[in-house]
């Protein structure tokens, strides 16, 4: 037995054509074609683009940065992520390194997946963009020799000790370490970058914890403050003592009273 499609000769197309439904059912089918060909064609020109514009690497707030975070600090911190992102959906003036943040501060609330933006900072007008959450800037007045006269740099790091006198007793004084590896943001002064040029008082200013803000303040205000040099790779001191005379003596092996 012979199998044969159906197949439509060139009569059989003109018979088709001749009628009304015929014609409908042509053009439908026609139209069905080309319909498809234009989605192929649209889908491959969209792949095209992407593939030639790649995409690129920009920095996403991982929560929201308030308004005046310094740029310092979510560098350090980490408040962002990376993501790759189409061309076409990176923002103007999107960041994708965290250089460009040394230096600034947010000038408004920053979204959490935001991308981050050249426009979403400003440079800054002070020690704010050296500060994290928890530190704070204090301004303390010192002599040439508590000061370490003509030693101290701007940019050190320093231990901190505080001398009250009259806090202790009978003894008439006490000591105690107040604060480890401060860093010396700036010295004012009339000359000369160390501390206490000529032999005249400084204002040094340090940047603290927080939570040792008033214990600068009290020292500054009602003792003295001294300051002792550490060295680049200075080992951490460890717990202290408060010293008054009796300690000092006992600590020495001079003669207790």
């Amino acid at each position: 037995m012979e199998l044969t499609g159906n197949r439509y000769a060139g009569s059989d197309w003109r018979k088709l054509l001749s009628t009304r439904r015929g014609t409908i059912v042509v053009a439908a089918f026609c139209t069905v074609v080309a319909a498809a060909i234009l989605v192929y064609a649209a889908s491959r020109y969209r792949q095209s683009v992407q593939s030639g514009a790649g995409v690129q690497t920009v920095l996403v707030a991982n929560g929201t940065i308030l308004k005046g975070t310094p740029g310092d600090v979510i560098a350090s911190q980490q408040l962002f992520h990376t993501q790759s992102i189409a061309a076409g959906q990176v923002s103007a003036g999107a960041i994708a390194d965290t250089a460009l943040l040394h230096g600034k501060v947010a000038v408004a609330d920053i979204s959490p997946g935001q991308q981050l933006t050249a426009s979403d900072f400003t440079a800054s007008g002070g020690y704010i963009s050296e500060l994290a959450p928890d530190e704070r800037v204090i301004s303390v007045p010192l002599d040439s020799s508590h000061g370490l006269q003509g030693v101290v740099q701007v940019g050190d790091r320093v231990d901190v000790y505080a001398d009250l006198e009259g806090a202790g007793g009978a003894s008439g004084a006490v000591t105690e370490l107040i604060a480890t590896n401060i860093p010396v943001l700036a010295i004012d002064q009339v000359s000369g970058s160390g501390l206490g040029a000529g032999g005249a008082q400084s204002d040094v200013v340090l940047k603290v914890k927080a939570h040792e803000a008033g214990a600068f303040a009290l020292a500054s205000d009602h003792g003295k403050v001294w300051l002792v040099l550490r060295g680049s790779d200075a080992a951490e001191p460890g717990a202290q003592p408060t010293y008054d005379l009796q300690t000092l003596r006992a600590a020495t092996g001079g003669p207790a009273r």
